[in-house]
């Protein structure tokens, strides 16, 4: 089981919608867009959806600009769509910052969820 919070599933994507996108891409990767696109697109978790098999639990916040929400739900359905189990879980009223200064109910959601998803598929 995996649980993924605040991802990002496509370096193309990211590096042109994030607040800090073209810096950390670059930081990161070694290129943008217009310099190397096929490497962006090579080193994203999207493009490898299809040899998923791990159980994953996506997180993400809905005012969340720099792992825009839209990050999150590109995997689930990615992943949906090669019937992993999956499930999103979209924290309204949050940004990047949830699991440090979130609202002390939407933390503590946060864990249970996580909590509840390994319980479910990891068998100790």
């Amino acid at each position: 089981a995996a649980a993924s919070q605040r991802g990002i599933a496509s370096w193309v994507s990211f590096s042109n919608t994030s607040d800090i996108g073209h810096t950390f891409t670059f930081s990161n990767i070694g290129t943008d867009v217009w310099k190397d696109n096929q490497l962006l697109w090579d080193r994203s978790p999207l493009k490898y959806a299809n040899q998923v098999k791990t159980p994953t639990l996506f997180i993400h916040s809905e005012e969340d600009y720099r792992c825009w929400l839209v990050e999150g739900i590109q995997m689930y359905y990615a992943l949906q769509y090669f019937e992993v189990p999956t499930r999103m879980v979209i924290f309204k009223g949050e940004n990047h910052e949830l699991s440090r200064s979130g609202k002390p109910s939407h933390r503590i959601k946060r864990l249970a969820e996580i909590t509840g998803w390994f319980d479910k598929y990891l068998k100790l």
